[in-house]
């Protein structure tokens, strides 16, 4: 007796426990189904009115489509101002239901219940290039782009301990910087006589990209940057297609998807470029695993991100795979950051002149070396860098696929339905950010006496230039590392201008500048 007493007493706070959590979720359970029942029906959500038998697809044909041809920033500014915060692009080819998403605390409820698993796929163009029409290469292997759910869950978990941990990024300082130093002297000799950039500078860009990606992705300098790199050579073949993907992502799984139902020009341009790009990765990507095997051993902070792989995963794909996806995913994104972010320091002079004494200060002689530290410490020259991505982010807006039912903006959104969240236009919103049009790195910076920074009072599911939870951009601190070394010396080395007018953007899936890039780059000293 006196057992089952004492056995009660030590297990009845536990139980009680049990309990109060059980109420607990059936509360929640039930408030859920409140809220669902109370919201407007799916079909109620504002939109485009879908024609029978096609639907919305017609909007984004030639000559008949009213979207077609037009600008995404203003078919998005479009959307809002005609259907307000949460609308509706139903009955497109080939797709599933679609809703935009203004409305930043929609987008954090979406991202906040996205769950371990977030469905993200938006490319089908690309996963099924990998898993049908290249499926004698790739073998099945997927990777953190062609995959989804636990499959990719698990994919990730494997790449991650490599890309994720601060001291991996922190050991590619030095040779990203190295590789900037080559392209600031590149930038002497590209000069015209009046110290412009050609109007090919762009391609100029992508060839830094490359290389610099190509030391995280393959442990090799590539030779990117030589004078005599013939326009037939592999790198090049590289850039372009890479380019030239981006594009075809945007015409086969933005648009009407025609694709999946005959072999269109479109697709048949897509997989040569694929084909290209890969073929000619995948041949680099083997002659760096031929010498991370050769070599003797190196303590476990020195290690690279392709060895940190090749060491912990019996297939070698995985590394094949994870290289591939880096060196396809940094050249186009970090070409055009770094591009827009030098020309709106061309447009705000006295900015660029504010980034340069702190360049001087870390950087006193222009041809000292940065390091992991004093790029840590540049905060103008981080703060910068987000004012940039916050008025011009090369990517428009984050993706999901719901895998739950939800209530957003007092409407029912089913699981299955893809909602698009539009941070691009919340971040140049006047009531996210005072002064939303102008260039102000400083409303990143903390106030003199310590104050929170002024963009601490903006919602934070506003922006979002790197996305969020565990599908964030698994190449952020290699991008961040490689834009703000790249802008440091060039500004530490040049005045920079730019006096060809606005800067005019197309959007092939990312944001991308349309003007030639005539950057006029003055001696400092």
């Amino acid at each position: 007796m006196l057992r089952f007493s004492y056995i009660g007493r030590v297990c009845c706070p536990y139980a009680s426990a049990l309990l109060q959590t059980a109420a607990r979720s059936t509360i929640a359970a039930e408030a859920v189904e409140d809220e669902w029942t109370a919201a407007r029906p799916f079909k109620h959500i504002p939109g485009p009115k879908a024609l029978p038998l096609i639907g919305n697809s017609w909007r984004f044909m030639p000559h008949i489509g009213n979207y077609h041809n037009v600008h995404l920033q203003k078919l998005h500014e479009k959307l809002y101002d005609t259907y307000g915060e949460i609308v509706k692009l139903d009955r497109m080819s080939g797709k599933l239901d679609t809703v935009y998403l203004f409305n930043p605390s929609d987008i954090e409820k979406v991202l906040r219940n996205e769950g371990r698993w977030p469905i993200r796929d938006f490319t089908p163009s690309f996963t099924y290039y990998r898993n049908v029409t290249r499926r004698d290469l790739f073998q099945g292997v997927g990777s953190i782009l062609a995959t989804q759910g636990e499959e990719w869950q698990k994919f990730r978990s494997k790449v991650n301990p490599a890309l994720m941990q601060p001291r991996s990024a922190k050991l590619y300082v030095g040779p990203i910087d190295g590789v900037a130093d080559e392209f600031v002297n590149k930038i002497r000799r590209l000069k015209n006589r009046d110290e412009e950039m050609p109007a090919n500078f762009h391609n100029e860009l992508c060839k830094w990209a490359l290389e610099s990606i190509s030391l995280v992705a393959l442990d090799k300098r590539l030779g990117c940057l030589a004078d005599n790199l013939a326009p037939d050579s592999e790198q090049q073949q590289m850039i372009t297609a890479g380019i030239e993907i981006i594009e075809g992502f945007f015409k086969l799984d933005y648009g009407p998807s025609y694709w999946k139902y005959v072999s269109t020009p479109t697709w048949k341009k897509f997989v040569k470029s694929m084909d290209c790009f890969t073929n000619v990765a995948w041949k680099y990507v083997e002659e760096a695993m031929q010498r991370v095997k050769s070599r003797t051993c190196v303590a476990d902070g020195d290690l690279s991100v392709l060895e940190r792989i090749l060491i912990n995963e019996a297939d070698p794909r995985i590394a094949f795979v994870t290289a591939l996806d880096m060196m396809f995913g940094g050249i186009d994104t970090t070409t055009n950051t770094a591009a827009i972010l030098l020309y709106h320091l061309t447009r705000n002079p006295e900015k660029q002149e504010k980034l340069y004494e702190e360049t001087k200060k870390f950087l006193p002689s222009a041809k000292d070396s940065l390091t992991a530290d004093k790029l840590e410490s540049m905060k103008y020259l981080k703060a910068c860098a987000k004012e940039s991505m916050r008025m011009s982010p090369v990517a428009f807006g984050n993706g999901r696929t719901l895998n739950k039912d939800m209530v957003l903006s007092n409407y029912r959104v089913p699981k299955g339905t893809n909602v698009f969240m539009m941070h691009e236009f919340l971040s140049n919103r006047e009531e996210n950010f005072p002064q939303a049009n102008k260039f102000v790195p400083e409303r990143w910076l903390k106030g003199p006496n310590g104050e929170p920074a002024e963009s601490k009072k903006t919602h934070p599911f506003v922006y979002m230039p790197f996305g969020f939870g565990p599908r964030m951009c698994l190449g952020r601190r290699f991008a961040e590392i490689e834009i703000e070394t790249l802008i440091a010396k060039v500004i530490r080395n040049f005045r920079v201008e730019y006096n060809y007018g606005e800067m005019e953007y197309i959007v092939h899936l990312i944001l991308k500048p349309a003007s030639p890039l005539k950057f006029k780059m003055i001696e400092r000293e």
